[in-house]
C-alpha cells in the first residue's frame, strides 16, 4: 500500500474546502435567479435558505468530535467531503425543497471539515509545521469566496451560464473525494483508543475556561464578519468587499508571524485593538464623524487585515494548550465552532431588528456591530499563554 504523503494530504483538504467555498458563494450568487427559475418569488422564502443554513452549521460543529471519534479521520473526512460535493446536484434541482436540502446538506459538510483540521493537522504536522499549515486552512474558505467575488464573470465567459459554472466548480469537490477515498488516511499513527480507554467529551470541553475564551475571542469577530456581508452594502458601505482581499494579505503574514514568534498572546491583543479601531473607523459615515470615503475604504483594508492577521496564532495557541491532544482538539474546536456559529446565527437577527426599530438608520446597528468585534480584544486580555514544552507537545501531536 502507498504510503501517504501528509503534504498531500493537507493539499486535499485544503483544495476541498476552496472549491466549498466556491461552490457555496456561487450558489448564494445565483440563489435569486435559482428561485425564478423554479418559481418562487416570495423574498421571505430566501430567510428559510438562511434558517437551513445557520442549522446545518450549528449541527455539524456540534457533532463532529463525536463522528471523528468514531469513524476516525479517513472515514469522517470522506463522509464531510461528499457532502461537500453534493452542490454537483445544484443546477439539476427541480423544487426549492430540494434545493434547501442541497444547500443544508452542503452546510453539513462544510462544517464537519472546519472542525477536522486542527486535529488532523496535529497528527500530521509537527508542532514547528502547524502554524503553518492552520494559516492555509483557515484561509481556504475566503480564497474561495474572493476568486468567486472577483472571478465570477470571467467564469461566467468560459462557461457561459451559472448551470455549468457551478457544476465545474461542483465536479472539483467531486475530484477531491475520489482521490481522499485514493490516499487519505487516519492520521500519523492514529487509532482507536484501547478498551476502557474513554474519549475526552463535549462535556469535560464544556468544564474547561480555555474552551469558553477562545470560542468567545472569535465568536464576536465571526458575528460581525457575518453581519458586514449581510448588511453593510445596503446601508451604503460598498468597500466590505475589501475586507476578504484585505484577509488574504493579513493571513499570509499572520503565517509569517505565527512561525517566527513563541508567545501568541501579543500579537492577538495588538490584532484585537487594531480590528476594532479599523471597524470604528468604517463606520465613520454612518455614524457622521467624517465624509471621507477613504477613510472608510482604508478601514475595510484594515479590518480584513487584522481580522485575519491573528487567526492562525489563535488555532495554534490552541493546540499548545497543556495536555492538547488531537482528540482533545476535536472536542476544542466542536465547540470553538458550534459557539461561534451560534453568536453568529443571532447576531443577523439582532443588527436587523435594530435598523428596524430606528427606522432604517443603521447607527445603532452599527454600533452593535462595533461591541461585537470587541470580543477579540477582551478575550485575549483574559487568555494566559500557556505553551506546552515543543517535545511534549510532539509526543502527544502523534
Amino acid at each position: 500500500m502507498m504510503k501517504t504523503n501528509k503534504y498531500l494530504i493537507e493539499a486535499l483538504l485544503f483544495s476541498s474546502y476552496v472549491l466549498f467555498g466556491m461552490s457555496w458563494a456561487g450558489g448564494s450568487a445565483f440563489i435569486p435567479q435559482i428561485m425564478r427559475e423554479l418559481g418562487v418569488h416570495d423574498l421571505a422564502a430566501g430567510s428559510h435558505i438562511s434558517n437551513a443554513v445557520a442549522a446545518a452549521k450549528l449541527l455539524g460543529t456540534f457533532i463532529a468530535a463525536g463522528i471523528l471519534s468514531r469513524m476516525l479521520a479517513k472515514k469522517a473526512v470522506a463522509l464531510a467531503m461528499a457532502l461537500m460535493a453534493l452542490g454537483v446536484l445544484t443546477p439539476f434541482v427541480h423544487g426549492y425543497p430540494w434545493l434547501l436540502l442541497v444547500r443544508f446538506l452542503m452546510g453539513l459538510g462544510g462544517a464537519l471539515v472546519i472542525v477536522y483540521f486542527s486535529p488532523i493537522v496535529m497528527q500530521w504536522f509537527e508542532p514547528d509545521e502547524r502554524p503553518f499549515v492552520n494559516g492555509l486552512n483557515s484561509v481556504a474558505f475566503n480564497v474561495g469566496t474572493a476568486l468567486i467575488l472577483f472571478g465570477l464573470p470571467v467564469m461566467l465567459g468560459w462557461f457561459g451560464d451559472w448551470q455549468t459554472t457551478l457544476l465545474a466548480v461542483s465536479m472539483g469537490s467531486v475530484l477531491c473525494l475520489a482521490l481522499w477515498l485514493a490516499f487519505g488516511a487516519d492520521g500519523a499513527q492514529e487509532a482507536k483508543p484501547a478498551a476502557g480507554a474513554p474519549r475526552h467529551t463535549l462535556g469535560q470541553g464544556l468544564r474547561e475556561r480555555f474552551n469558553w475564551l477562545l470560542a468567545f475571542t472569535y465568536s464576536g469577530t465571526l458575528a460581525f464578519y457575518v453581519i458586514l456581508f449581510s448588511f453593510y452594502q445596503n446601508a451604503g458601505i460598498q468597500q466590505a468587499k475589501y475586507v476578504v482581499l484585505a484577509g488574504l494579505a493579513g493571513t499570509v503574514a499572520g503565517i509569517w508571524l505565527a512561525r517566527k514568534m513563541t508567545h501568541r498572546l501579543p500579537l492577538l491583543r495588538i490584532s484585537g485593538l487594531l480590528q476594532l479601531l479599523a471597524v470604528i473607523g468604517l463606520h465613520a459615515q454612518i455614524w457622521g464623524w467624517s465624509d471621507n470615503a477613504g477613510l472608510v475604504t482604508a478601514s475595510a483594508l484594515a479590518a480584513g487585515f487584522f481580522i485575519f492577521l491573528p487567526i492562525t496564532s489563535l488555532v495554534t495557541l490552541a493546540q499548545e494548550q497543556p495536555g492538547m491532544t488531537p482528540d482533545k482538539a476535536a472536542v476544542t474546536f466542536s465547540l470553538f465552532w458550534f459557539l461561534s456559529y451560534l453568536l453568529a446565527t443571532v447576531a443577523p437577527y439582532v443588527f436587523g431588528r435594530l435598523v428596524d426599530l430606528r427606522g432604517g438608520d443603521y447607527g445603532l446597528a452599527m454600533a452593535f456591530a462595533t461591541l461585537l468585534s470587541s470580543t477579540f480584544l477582551i478575550g485575549s486580555l483574559l487568555m494566559r499563554d500557556a505553551r506546552e514544552p515543543a517535545a511534549r507537545q510532539a509526543t502527544q501531536g502523534i
